[in-house]
């Protein structure tokens, strides 16, 4: 009988689910390092200010990430997005929960990036929301605010042109009116499960600091 709960229980691979967590000796040996990458965006390259910085800073302090977006990781964020897997958000979170700690170590403000709620009511839940809440768990941080709201449908940012996506997110963050007052003068770090360009964190940058946010960190599962 004993046997029979631990193999129900056991931690199981967020990407392929085979005994191990959060990933396992396999998928966690494929495991990529974001490794040398712009102080500003994230763009893996080098450890300088790339030129798309130079020529258009993103409206935030930084955006940082600990991994490359690939293989098992990659797998694992689509199970936990599209297939309903919701356990994945609390098993990747050692993944990125050091990170997310050091970026809020000064009190920051952690508000994951929301979904649409048709999208969400589509899925059943906010991967962003989940990810955010285990993460700060384990990281021993208090939890994730819900501040920020889409008051627009756009369409998916993956489907989008890098020269479309910042555009296609013009006015679609809000900050939710009870929250307001928690962002003023308050250093906050946005979560958000991937980045690519960057223009997600700097549309709800944006509306964060007319709310007098005095500085954003946005912080990724992972960099593409």
């Amino acid at each position: 009988m004993w046997s029979l709960l631990d193999w129900i229980f056991e931690p199981q691979c967020a990407a392929c689910t085979a005994p191990g967590a959060p990933l396992c000796e396999a998928c966690a040996g494929s495991l990529v390092e974001l490794g040398p990458a712009c102080p500003r965006c994230a763009e893996p390259g080098a450890d300088i200010i790339c030129a798309r910085c130079v020529r258009a800073p993103l409206p935030l302090e930084r955006i940082v990430s600990p991994w490359q977006f690939g293989g098992p990781l990659a797998t694992a964020i689509r199970r936990l997005k599209f297939t309903g897997a919701n356990h994945i958000a609390r098993t990747v979170a050692p993944l990125w929960a050091p990170l997310v700690a050091a970026a809020a170590s000064d009190g920051g403000l952690v508000i994951p990036v929301p979904l649409h709620w048709r999208r969400r009511w589509n899925r059943g839940y906010d991967h962003a929301w989940l990810l955010a809440v285990h993460a700060c768990a384990n990281a021993k941080l208090p939890p994730p605010v819900p501040a920020l709201r889409r008051i627009r449908a756009v369409a998916p940012q993956s489907t989008l042109a890098a020269t479309d996506r910042r555009s296609n997110l013009r006015g679609v963050f809000a900050v939710v009116a009870r929250h307001a007052k928690r962002i003023e003068g308050r250093d906050v770090v946005l979560l958000d499960d991937v980045v690519t360009t960057g223009s997600t964190f700097a549309a709800a940058s944006e509306v964060l600091i007319a709310h007098g946010a005095r500085s954003i960190t946005g912080v990724a599962l992972a960099r593409t």
